[in-house]
């Protein structure tokens, strides 16, 4: 557990699972794959790691409080651009507006938390 933890803890990186477990079998090579997979699936559901959905279905992982000053220690949403596939954290409240007037006139409550908003970012625009 440990090892999948270090290796989502080195940055403010959103990682894939492989790539998580690609760091894991450099410095642990006996660490099979399955295993990386379902520390994630634990951390996530212990609120310790995030998972967030992209574009084309990938799912990216990162620490949800952090372990150290890389990882971000707040809540926050996140936006993607559709051309270069980057991944950008936005303050949780930037989408509070969306969030009231969908409950308000829908009775519909978004969680923001788990998927990226798609757009283009300002270097692709």
């Amino acid at each position: 557990m440990l090892r999948v933890l270090d290796a989502a803890d080195v940055s403010d990186e959103h990682l894939t699972a492989e790539q998580i477990g690609t760091r894991v079998a450099e410095a642990e090579p006996s660490v099979h794959r399955a295993t990386v997979y379902r520390t994630l699936t634990s951390l996530v559901e212990a609120g310790v790691v995030s998972h967030v959905h992209l574009g084309g279905s990938a799912t990216v992982y990162h620490l949800e409080a952090g372990r150290s000053s890389a990882a971000t220690a707040h809540s926050h949403a996140h936006v993607q651009c559709s051309s270069c596939g980057r991944v950008i954290d936005v303050p949780h409240d930037t989408f509070d507006p969306v969030v009231t007037r969908l409950h308000d006139e829908l009775g519909f409550r978004l969680d923001t938390s788990h998927a990226a908003l798609l757009g283009t970012c300002s270097d692709c625009d």
